[in-house]
Parts: C-alpha cells; sequence; structure tokens
C-alpha cells in the first residue's frame, strides 16, 4: 500500500502508467534516422561525461589560487610583523634619548 496516495501499489502503477508517455525506441526517432543528436531523456545517461573532463584542469586551478591567497596572506603578516617591529625599536630609542637626557640633566645641573 502506497502510504502517500493511500491506495494499492497497482493502483499506483496504473495510474502512472496512464500519465507517463511511452519513451520510444531507439532507432524510431526521426532524428536518429538523419544523424542528428537527439536529446537526453530521464531513463537516458544522467552524467555528462564531456564536463568532466575539465575537472583536472579545475583542480589545479583551485590549488593554485589557495597557494596565492596563502603567500598573500603570508606576506601581510610579515609585512604587519615588520611594521611592529619598527614602530617597538622607535619608541624604545625614543625612551632611550628621554632617559640619556634626563641623566645629563641630574649629572650637570644648569647654574644661573
Amino acid at each position: 500500500m502506497c502510504l502517500y496516495f493511500r491506495i494499492s501499489c497497482p493502483q499506483a502503477a496504473l495510474l502512472l502508467a496512464r500519465r507517463v508517455k511511452p519513451r520510444p525506441q531507439k532507432g524510431s526517432s526521426p532524428a536518429a534516422s538523419t544523424g542528428a543528436r537527439r536529446e537526453p531523456t530521464t531513463g537516458d545517461n544522467m552524467i555528462n561525461w564531456k564536463a568532466l573532463d575539465n575537472v583536472p584542469v579545475l583542480l589545479y586551478i583551485l590549488a593554485l589560487k589557495t597557494l596565492l591567497l596563502c603567500l598573500a596572506f603570508a606576506g601581510v603578516k610579515i609585512y604587519q610583523s615588520r611594521r611592529a617591529e619598527e614602530q617597538l625599536k622607535r619608541q624604545q630609542e625614543q625612551r632611550r634619548r628621554l632617559v640619556q637626557q634626563t641623566q645629563e640633566l641630574l649629572d650637570h645641573p644648569k647654574e644661573d
């Protein structure tokens, strides 16, 4: 019994057989006799094998794109770390100069 229709399976098969048009035989279509390519039907091979010819190329492109993105992010990371390092060096140098100036002022006070 088909639960969806609440009818028995033979009844469902009869209903479907009435709605579905029979497929023409392979040699009976006019397109087959002229040599023209016929449209694929539901029962024919559902996979387009020609499309799978490009899969290796697409995978290489994907790998190359991933590699380029990784290199770009690594480059940005290196740039940011160098920039932060230079900024830290400048701050340390500025503190060192201030400490040196303060020490000189303490060692040699100005006499008015």
